[in-house]
């Protein structure tokens, strides 16, 4: 059985990536590609795909300094004080996969909206339990946006402009 691996870190898949080449020299032309989410998640339910979390945002989530990424749980850091509006005016929770990433979000909000960045919480889940959530809500209900990695955007930046 072959299974498709999908990292939730540019870094990883990049590691990952050399190593590859190291072990199969005659396949030239690799290289990783970003995917949907939802796609993804969808393949993994099934048994077709692994989704490999970073590390540190494991560790962030709570994991021991020791655990293998290899088949944790996808961690995810939300405030529910920065929801933003969507277009049809309700609530929209941005979910990260860095700890960073939300703090940053997080500082933003305050400088723009004022307060204290020590009186907002950021929270963490896991990726099932955002789905779960996400398929047992009313359709008036909040609605969740998946925010990549700034690294993983900044990587596609780059390969694009390259």
């Amino acid at each position: 059985s072959i299974y498709l691996f999908f990292y939730t870190h540019v870094e990883d898949a990049l590691q990952e990536l050399e190593k590859a080449k190291e072990n199969s020299p005659t396949l030239k032309g690799m290289d990783i590609n970003p995917y949907p989410l939802g796609g993804i998640f969808r393949m993994w339910a099934t048994d077709a795909a692994v989704i490999v979390p970073n590390k540190r945002s494991i560790i962030q989530a709570g994991a021991p300094p020791n655990a293998n990424p290899m088949g944790q749980q996808v961690p995810l850091f939300a405030c529910m004080e920065i929801a933003q509006e969507t277009k049809e005016g309700k609530p929209c929770l941005p979910l990260f996969f860095e700890l960073e990433d939300a703090n940053d979000a997080v500082a933003q909000a305050v400088s723009l909206d004022g307060g204290k960045v020590e009186d907002f919480e950021v929270v963490g889940l896991n990726l099932p339990e955002a789905v779960n959530l996400l398929a047992n809500a009313k359709e008036d209900t909040a609605a969740f946006e998946f925010i990549p990695p700034e690294s993983s955007l900044k990587h596609i930046r780059e390969y694009l402009t390259g």
